[in-house]
């Protein structure tokens, strides 16, 4: 009962000896059992099918979606939860009527901590203890897949990779090094390197703050013996 667990998890973190009242995780988990994928997602970590066309070209299939604060659904429910969203706001400007200001950043969860305000970029995680009680939710979303032939392979990322790689470039950057095999027995660990040392790259031309990354990438199909991971 993967639902169930997320919700273990989260009252283990509200009880362990480690504060998670201002930090947690995000989990995106993807079961295969009979040919069926079914992705429990919390957070803004992805999954993607890299899905093969009848061209031979590749394209990206969104297995789970991203819970950020201002997506509709997630947002009501914070709100009636009495939980406050907005945008980070920077001074542009001192007018007649007062200061002007224009958001950046993500929409954020915010909330108060030893006489700070901080936001979460998230509507749901495990941990941020703080935040569940303003609507932030530890349940996941439930999605599912059948399998096909021409699904070949998944890519499981954190943000970092999310936030300056869109889905299509995620597929065809793995693409892109499976073709270079003469077989198809490539390595997802490697594939998988590549598009966290894009994303990588990406970061350090925008932002002097490299964000976490991470990344996963699982075959589903090939040599049965290699290791997926």
């Amino acid at each position: 009962d993967m639902k169930k667990s997320f919700a273990v998890i989260q009252s283990d973190m509200n009880q362990c000896d480690i504060d998670t009242r201002c930090s947690g995780a995000t989990c995106t988990l993807v079961a295969l059992e009979n040919g069926a994928l079914t992705i429990y997602n919390c957070g803004d970590s992805r999954a993607v099918l890299g899905q093969r066309t009848a061209n031979g070209s590749y394209v990206a299939v969104p297995l789970s979606h991203d819970h950020k604060p201002d997506r509709p659904d997630e947002r009501k429910r914070i709100l009636n939860c009495g939980g406050h969203l907005g945008c980070r706001q920077v001074l542009v400007s001192q007018g007649a009527r007062g200061p002007v200001t224009m958001p950046v950043g993500p929409c954020r969860v915010w909330y108060q901590y030893r006489g700070d305000t901080l936001g979460l970029a998230m509507s749901r995680s495990l941990g941020d203890t703080i935040v569940h009680r303003s609507g932030v939710s530890a349940e996941p979303e439930i999605t599912t897949h059948m399998v096909e032939d021409y699904d070949d392979f998944i890519v499981i990322a954190t943000d970092g990779v999310w936030d300056v790689v869109d889905n299509n470039q995620a597929v065809q950057i793995v693409q892109s090094f499976a073709a270079k095999s003469p077989t198809r027995n490539w390595s997802a660990l490697e594939a998988a390197v590549w598009v966290c040392k894009f994303a990588r790259g990406r970061w350090e031309k925008l932002s002097p703050m490299v964000d976490d990354i991470t990344c996963l990438v699982i075959k589903l199909h090939g040599n049965r013996n290699e290791s997926n991971y």
